[in-house]
Order: structure tokens, then sequence, then C-alpha cells
């Protein structure tokens, strides 16, 4: 697995490497200064399985250094690296591809469970987006423990079966069902809880428990 760590700061990326080091054994990563030095590199061997992108550092303009990477090389999964996360940031982002959006303030360990979702060809998106609950019919908003209500029996036993991190594979054969139906599950799922992906799921589920 190779994964380019594009940021202006040198301390930034001596500090993030450890930890992104830890998303698999065997993995390559390799440091860039600028977009232009990412960019240079990827066309050099396009071989890149995650492309982490510092939104400030020179040559991104914005986020024109994320479409253009997405234009040339769709396959490569791109996270956004920022120090401000606001949501129309975040948006704009996951509008023009990005397959993850990661606030610096992350901790390291709740980055790399972000970095590897993404791997597994889930989005990331920070929790701050679901800050404000979700907003029932009468305009109240809704407590995690409310949201687990809205589960079927089946969304229940997958969503505690995610949080010991099986793979859909795996899950199926647990549940003796198909990974297809797995998968369905998981997307009526993600919309009941108002969640993106896994790991906002797991993150409802240990709210509710810490109740």
């Amino acid at each position: 697995m190779r994964v380019i760590l594009a940021d202006d700061h040198v301390m930034l990326r001596e500090g993030l490497r450890p930890f992104i080091e830890k998303i698999s054994p065997g993995i390559t990563v390799q440091e860039a200064g600028s977009f232009t030095e990412a960019f240079a590199q990827i066309e050099a061997d396009p071989a890149v399985d995650l492309l982490i992108l510092d939104i400030k550092m020179p040559g991104m303009n914005g986020f024109q250094g994320l479409t253009t990477v997405k234009t040339k090389f769709p396959s490569i999964r791109c996270v956004i690296l920022s120090a401000v996360a606001d949501r129309d940031h975040v948006l704009e982002a996951m509008r023009l591809g990005a397959d993850g959006f990661i606030p610096k303030h992350l901790s390291g360990s709740a980055m790399v469970s972000a970095l590897q979702l993404v791997l597994s060809g889930e989005r990331f998106i920070p929790s701050m987006l679901m800050d404000g609950g979700s907003v029932g019919s009468g305009g109240e908003k809704s407590g995690t423990g409310d949201l687990l209500g809205r589960l079927t029996p089946r969304e229940r036993d997958i969503l505690h079966l995610l949080r010991e991190g099986l793979p859909n594979k795996v899950i199926a054969a647990r549940l003796d069902v198909s990974e297809v139906t797995v998968k369905s599950h998981l997307g009526n799922m993600f919309r009941k809880l108002g969640v993106q992906n896994r790991l906002q799921a797991m993150r409802i589920l240990v709210d509710t428990e810490a109740l």
C-alpha cells in the first residue's frame, strides 16, 4: 500500500507519519511539501492508494488540486487535511470528489480509523456535521437512544458486529445472509441514523452505551 502525505509543514508531516504507518502492515509513506511535488510523484508512478492533501499548502489553489487529481487519477482515494473544518468547506470538498475530510485537531487514533475507513471504500465526514443531532418532524432534536430505536433488530445486530471491526463478508457469514443483504441493511441503517459511514454509526452506538 502506498500513501502520499502532502503538507508544507515538515513538523506536521513528521507528527502524522507514525500514525499513517499504522493503517496497514508494509505501508509505504511518501512526503511532499506542495501539491506540485505530490502530483509529480503520482505522475511518476500512479500506483497510489491514498493521497492526503493539506488544503492550504502551495499549489492547491483551494480545491483545485483535489479536482485535478480526481480528474486525471479518479481511482486514487483522496483525503483533505485542514486546520479549519467548517461545514461549507467539508461539503464542498465532498462534492468535488474528496473521499474524506480530516480536521488537523483530530486525535491520532481517530485519524487512523478515518483513513482505514476511506481505504475500505467508504467516505469520512467529521462528526461536527452531526453535532446538532437529527431533527424530528416536530422540529425537536432526537437523542442517540431515539435514533437507535429506529433500527430493526437485524440492523442492530449488524451495528454491533460493525463495532468488532468485521468486514461485510464476515458479517454476512455470521448472520447467515448474503453480502448484498448486509450492504442493503447498512444503507438503510446509515439513512436512519443520519450518518455517512461506519465510524459515525459507531460513535452513535458508543454515545448511547455511555448514557
